[in-house]
C-alpha cells in the first residue's frame, strides 16, 4: 500500500507581505526615498474551495461554471502560520521614475509538514520583488487624477525550491511579471488610489512542469487624516485567475504514484487545491498610520489588519486559503 502524502503548496503570502505603499500611484521626487520595515503574522486553517468533498474530505465533484460564488464551500484545512519581516523600499531616480523592491524574510509552521515530515516548515528569504513606476500624467485630462505605469518582477532565486507535491517552499518557484496602470487623487482631506494590473505567470519546470494561471489584479486603497498625525487607511484587493493553468502528464502521474486517486478529479484537485494554481482572492484591510519626527527624521508607525473574505457570487475568494494577517511597520522617509 502506497503512503499517501498531502500536496504541499506555499500559501499566497505575497498578497499580504507586499506592503500597501507598493500600490501608491505617486513617484518619489529625485533623490528621495521611502523605507518600510514590516513584521507580519499570517494564519489560516480554512479554505474556500470549488471542490465538493465528503465528510471524510474525499473529493466527490467540482464546480464547472465560472463565477459560481454560491457553490464555493468553506472547509477546514491544515493549520498554517507564517511570521515575516519584510523590507520595502522606494527611491526616486528622477521625479518621474521610481525604483522599488520588497524583500521578505519568512518563518513558517505547517501542521501538514509536522505530521508528514517531522519538520515545522521552511524559513529564510522568500520571493523578491523588484519594479519601476513611471509617472505618465499629473493632471489627466484636467480631472486632477495622477496616472502612472508600473512593472514588477517576482524573483524566486533566494530559496531552495522543493518538489511541490511533497514539500513546502518559501515561494511558488517561478518568475512572475505584473504590468499595471495606477491612478491617484488627493482631496482636501485624504487620498485614494486605483491599481489595475495583469500578472503573467511563467511555467514552473523545476520538477515535473506546471503553469499557474495568469491573473487580473485590482486594488483600491486610500487614507483619511483623523488628526495632524494620525491617518486611517483602507484597502480592497481582488485577484482573479483567468483559468489558464496547466499541469503536465508527468506531474499527474507522480501525484498518482503518491497514492492519490486521479481517475476522476485528479487534475482538478491538483490545480484547484494541491498546487493552488487558479486562486481568486478578495481581501479587505484596515490600518492606522501615526506620523512623528525622531531626531529630525520623518517617521511613521503603521498597524494593519487584513482578511480574506468570501465575498458574493462571482466576486470573492475561492480555491485559496482563508487567511488573516496582522502587521506592524516602521517607516522612514527622506
Amino acid at each position: 500500500m502506497k503512503k499517501k502524502f498531502p500536496v504541499f503548496a506555499i500559501l499566497v503570502l505575497a498578497y499580504f507581505l507586499f506592503p500597501t505603499e507598493a500600490h501608491s500611484a505617486w513617484t518619489q521626487p529625485k533623490g528621495h526615498a521611502y523605507n518600510q520595515l514590516t513584521y507580519a503574522f499570517y494564519h489560516t486553517d480554512h479554505r474556500f474551495s470549488t471542490l465538493e468533498k465528503s465528510a471524510d474530505s474525499i473529493t466527490t465533484g467540482y464546480v464547472t461554471g465560472v463565477g459560481d460564488g454560491d457553490d464555493v464551500k468553506r472547509y477546514k484545512s491544515a493549520d498554517f502560520i507564517a511570521h515575516s519581516i519584510t523590507y520595502y523600499g522606494e527611491y526616486g531616480i528622477i521625479d518621474m521614475l521610481t525604483v522599488f523592491t520588497a524583500i521578505p524574510l519568512k518563518m513558517t509552521r505547517s501542521e501538514d509538514t509536522i505530521k508528514y515530515t517531522g519538520e515545522r516548515g521552511p524559513y529564510g528569504i522568500g520571493d523578491i520583488n523588484f519594479g519601476l513606476r513611471f509617472k505618465l500624467a499629473d493632471n489627466l485630462f484636467g480631472t486632477g487624477l495622477l496616472m502612472s505605469a508600473q512593472g514588477t518582477v517576482k524573483i524566486p532565486e533566494a530559496y531552495k525550491y522543493e518538489n511541490p507535491l511533497t514539500h513546502l517552499s518559501l515561494g511558488d518557484g517561478q518568475y512572475d511579471t505584473i504590468l499595471a496602470i495606477l491612478f491617484g487623487k488627493g482631496f482636501s482631506k485624504g487620498y485614494s488610489v486605483l491599481n489595475i494590473g495583469y500578472q503573467y505567470r511563467f511555467e514552473n519546470n523545476q520538477f515535473n512542469s506546471f503553469k499557474p494561471s495568469d491573473q487580473i489584479r485590482v486594488t483600491i486603497n486610500g487614507g483619511y487624516p483623523l488628526s495632524s498625525k494620525l491617518e486611517l487607511r483602507g484597502i480592497l484587493d481582488y485577484t482573479k485567475s483567468i483559468g489558464n493553468a496547466t499541469v503536465s502528464n508527468e506531474i499527474l502521474e507522480e501525484y498518482a504514484n503518491l497514492g492519490n486517486d486521479t481517475s476522476s478529479f485528479g487534475e482538478h484537485v491538483l490545480v484547484r487545491d494541491g498546487l493552488n494554481l487558479e486562486p481568486d482572492i478578495l481581501n479587505l484591510g484596515v490600518g492606522l498610520a501615526y506620523s512623528f519626527n525622531m531626531k529630525g527624521k520623518n517617521m511613521q508607525a503603521v498597524l494593519s489588519y487584513n482578511k480574506d473574505i468570501s465575498g458574493m457570487k462571482g466576486f470573492g475568494t475561492k480555491d485559496a486559503g482563508e487567511g488573516t494577517n496582522y502587521s506592524i511597520a516602521l517607516v522612514y522617509l527622506y
